[in-house]
């Protein structure tokens, strides 16, 4: 059983009902909607699309929607696509005068001229197009084009210093938001973070009962990298955008960072994606090239609980067959070996010491006595979150009685969700083995870990594990 998880991000080429039961076929674990692009009615017709194949399949699929933020872009362009060579002069122009073309382009930001210095260098197509300011006109900047490309509509831009003055929350986000509360779903992905304020400030924009989605925060500025720590401990989970983040500093440096920013979610016990053309020859090739099978693979030896697609299942000619070349890398990385967390390292804000010693000691008795599996029946999800964060060889069941509490484990390492009835807690460990067993996960004189929490007000406080055998 794989246990990496897969996030893939729908588009035109798989949100048609039965190309995306097809990709969740293949095996996605989380669909990403990504609020920066489409209409808001269309991300809600597609979470509940979602739910509904995913149901008739059998599996519970998370729903992760992208806010926007406040990335800068450019408009739209003829054809939807534009060459540019390098040499050309380019003008960048504050104000939507119609459809770009192969000598100009409108962007979203208001102040480009205000920010931009001679000799800046300008990021078109998320990094692809590199632009040299030659100077400003106005409210226009004109651009030498020092490395061309292929320009498309609305595509990711950089601007040294911008990202510094623009608020992080912006309208387009409220409106993602307030959708995405409303169609109940599992994950909200943070743009452009620069500090812990800012999960914060999102997470108290939530409700304060019913369905809150876990905040993961996308580590894509130097600013985020600056204060990591900080943004870890306020996440519910993290991920590494590795596309942004080498834009705003030496491509270089990212791979290492990679490492760090999933070690210190590994120790942390917060799920953490991996993002950004893993897989991105795929989107026109049936095949991957060597090194992007390497990189799948490296990421889940570094830890990664879960691997994003993006333009691969959004636009991409061959959408399953990714997301199949993507399950058997992984698959196959994760028989390498590999360090474990130790929980004396555990940290954050909300590390509860005796469930995670709790966790620990289940993993290394589920281990010792081979069990089949680790069944993990939770309220809230922690217990499964804990017992995954110390990557048993064993499987873990994450057995709950809410459909949203199943799809936070969507994301974890390892956690197969499962759905049991609404139960009296005498019956919880009967009702947990027979879930496993449907599954497939144990059969009958098999030995299972049960590892669960004491009866009373607060969900998530692990402090009991049995030894059962079926």
């Amino acid at each position: 059983m794989r246990r990496t998880k897969i996030v893939a991000t729908i588009g035109p080429a798989t949100s048609a009902p039965e190309n995306l039961r097809q990709l969740l076929a293949a095996g996605v674990d989380v669909v990403r909607l990504n609020a920066a692009h489409s209409d808001m009615e269309t991300h809600s017709n597609n979470a509940r699309l979602v739910r509904e194949i995913a149901s008739s399949l059998g599996r519970s699929v998370g729903v992760l929607v992208d806010l926007p933020g406040p990335k800068i872009r450019t408009g739209l362009v003829v054809g939807d696509a534009v060459e540019l060579e390098s040499g050309q002069e380019f003008l960048l122009t504050a104000t939507d005068d119609g459809m770009g073309d192969v000598h100009h382009v409108a962007t979203t930001l208001p102040e480009l001229a205000q920010w931009a210095r001679r000799g800046d260098e300008v990021y078109l197509a998320d990094g692809a197009i590199v632009l040299r300011v030659l100077e400003s006109l106005g409210s226009d900047v004109r651009t030498e084009v020092v490395r061309g490309g292929t320009l498309r509509s609305r595509k990711g831009m950089h601007l040294p210093r911008a990202e510094a003055h623009v608020d992080p929350f912006t309208e387009r986000d409220a409106l993602a938001l307030e959708m995405a509360i409303a169609a109940k779903v599992d994950f909200l992905g943070l743009s452009f973070v620069r500090r812990a304020e800012d999960v914060e400030r999102v997470r108290a924009m939530l409700p304060r009962r019913g369905v809150r989605p876990a905040l993961v925060p996308k580590i894509e500025t130097a600013a985020a990298v600056d204060n990591l720590a900080g943004i870890i401990n306020a996440a519910d989970a993290v991920m590494v955008a590795r596309g942004d983040l080498g834009i705003q500093m030496p491509a270089r440096r990212v791979p290492l960072l990679q490492k760090e920013i999933i070690r210190l979610c590994n120790m942390a016990g917060k799920p953490v994606i991996t993002a950004t053309q893993m897989l991105e020859s795929m989107t026109r090739s049936p095949l991957p090239t060597r090194a992007e099978v390497n990189d799948v693979a490296n990421a889940v030896l570094d830890g990664t609980d879960a691997l994003m697609l993006s333009e691969e299942t959004a636009v991409g000619l061959f959408p399953n067959e990714t997301v199949r070349m993507m399950s058997e890398v992984a698959e196959s990385a994760e028989g390498w070996p590999h360090d474990r967390v130790d929980p004396s390292a555990i940290v954050g804000a909300d590390a509860d010491r005796v469930a995670w010693a709790v966790a620990h000691a289940a993993v290394q008795a589920a281990e010792d006595l081979g069990v089949a599996a680790i069944l993990c029946p939770t309220r809230s999800g922690q217990t499964a979150h804990r017992v995954a964060a110390f990557r048993p060889k064993v499987p873990i069941a994450g057995i709950a009685t809410a459909n949203p509490v199943l799809g936070g484990l969507s994301l974890v390492w390892g956690v197969q969700p499962l759905l049991v009835p609404e139960n009296p807690r005498e019956e919880q460990l009967q009702l947990a083995i027979a879930a496993a067993r449907t599954a497939g996960m144990v059969r009958d004189g098999d030995l299972v870990a049960v590892v669960f929490g004491s009866a009373g007000p607060r969900a998530g406080s692990t402090d009991s594990v049995r030894i059962v055998r079926v």
